[in-house]
């Protein structure tokens, strides 16, 4: 039997790209949770896997000694149970409509949801821009609600995969996001852990997400799907490009504002049309709705209204003001808006993912810094979309910020990377 790694001989081999072992890996990440394993090496670690990839056996580890540092649920008891997860992306709204979205077509929703990472807000962070939403739930009472309400949405805790949250603390505070064995380990060690018996995948792909194009998602995609295979979790998955923003909110009070709109039958056909995508497979997934149905049947459930009504009794249930899916002022809202204005008339030519979360990220939508809090209210409200008509000086954006100062530095962040071209293909801005 071979000599076990020490961490630092991990680190080396995975930064030169040679093979180390799984039970080296995952003897790592376990002295890491356990601290005996300082977060410099663990940084070094996720750096390496940023900048030279790391094999499925090594993945497949890390995933497991992630599990393995909390409790692992199984909810089969409870019927159909299903999870809604994302591997991120700037203006990623769809997961917030699709979760009520199956929980309404019978889906019993048990989900764990993560935080922002770099350019992109995460799904517990928007939810907490909810006034009273608790997140952080007790596990009994997070297995008692998705059994009486049909539906829970938290963060990892104390009880689920603790070390997972303190790793993506770690990778946004040392830009080590864009791995894709790290988003896979991230993302599964959440819903294998989470205890549902399928699992619908959004996987995003493009500038505005963290992996770099369509074959890159397919192969995660796979690999997230092996990965649960031997907890014996189903999973399905959808692609979604992120070259401009999913929808037209960029910021957590915004994109749940905007989840509202699509729960009450409007709001942007990408967010709708991929909402639909997710709790359709989902339902399909668990078995509640005949298979080749899913979507017909998603759809009918957001046209009357049981969307939102399972909205609503989740929300509720978690301490949060449910008004907030039928009433925008529920929401809180930015003091300051300021227009990002067309320079000239023409079409819209681009509105790039990731510079506009960067933009969203620097009013603190996201963290520059760990000790940063979340400013609920800031960020980005696109007016017009790539290929809509404008007039000079009319609004392509609206910035939400906390004072002028920030607003106006935002606005003009925002004015150099919108292009707004003529229709003689001059004027861009």
């Amino acid at each position: 039997m071979a000599e076990q790694l020490a961490p630092l001989e991990v680190i080396e081999r995975t930064r030169r790209g040679e093979h180390a072992d799984a039970e080296s890996v995952e003897s790592f990440v376990r002295s890491w949770v356990d601290r005996t394993t300082p977060d410099a090496l663990m940084a070094a670690w996720c750096m390496a896997a940023c900048l030279v990839g790391l094999g499925r056996e090594q993945v497949e580890a890390l995933t497991r000694a992630l599990i393995a540092s909390g409790d692992r649920l199984e909810l089969a008891v409870l019927g159909p149970t299903g999870d809604v997860q994302s591997t991120g992306g700037v203006g990623d709204t769809a997961p917030i409509v699709a979760a009520p979205l199956a929980a309404s077509l019978g889906v019993r929703v048990a989900t764990m949801g993560g935080r922002g990472l770099g350019h992109a807000a995460g799904m517990i962070d928007k939810l907490e821009a909810i006034p009273g939403y608790e997140a952080d739930l007790p596990l009994a009472r997070f297995v008692r609600q998705v059994r009486d309400t049909g539906i829970a949405v938290v963060s990892q805790s104390a009880r689920l995969t603790p070390a997972g949250r303190r790793l993506e603390a770690l990778r946004d505070a040392t830009a080590t996001t864009p791995a894709p064995g790290l988003v896979a380990a991230a993302v599964m060690s959440r819903a294998i852990a989470g205890g549902a018996g399928a699992v619908s995948l959004e996987v995003t792909h493009g500038p505005g997400a963290y992996l770099a194009d369509a074959a890159e998602a397919e192969d995660a995609a796979a690999l997230m799907a092996a990965l649960a295979r031997p907890w014996g979790r189903r999973v399905g998955w959808t692609l979604a490009a992120l070259e401009a923003p999913q929808g037209r909110a960029i910021g957590n009070a915004l994109e749940v504002r905007e989840a509202a709109e699509v729960l009450r039958g409007g709001g942007p056909g990408d967010v709708r049309d991929l909402a639909v995508a997710l709790a359709g497979d989902l339902a399909e997934a668990a078995g509640v709705v005949p298979e080749g149905e899913g979507a017909d049947q998603a759809a009918a459930a957001l046209r009357d209204g049981r969307a939102l009504a399972a909205a609503e009794r989740w929300v509720e249930a978690q301490g949060g003001d449910p008004a907030v899916w039928s009433d925008p002022g529920a929401l809180p809202m930015a003091p300051v808006r300021i227009d990002v204005t067309a320079p000239v008339a023409g079409r819209v030519r681009a509105t790039p993912a990731r510079a506009l979360g960067e933009v969203a990220r620097w009013l603190g939508a996201g963290r520059l810094h760990p000790d940063q809090s979340i400013d609920p209210v800031a960020g980005v409200e696109l007016c017009a979309a790539v290929g809509d008509r404008v007039g000079e000086g009319d609004p392509v954006a609206v910035i939400h910020a906390r004072d002028e100062w920030a607003g106006e530095r935002a606005r003009a962040m925002a004015a150099e990377c919108i292009v707004v071209a003529g229709e003689e293909g001059g004027g861009d801005a």
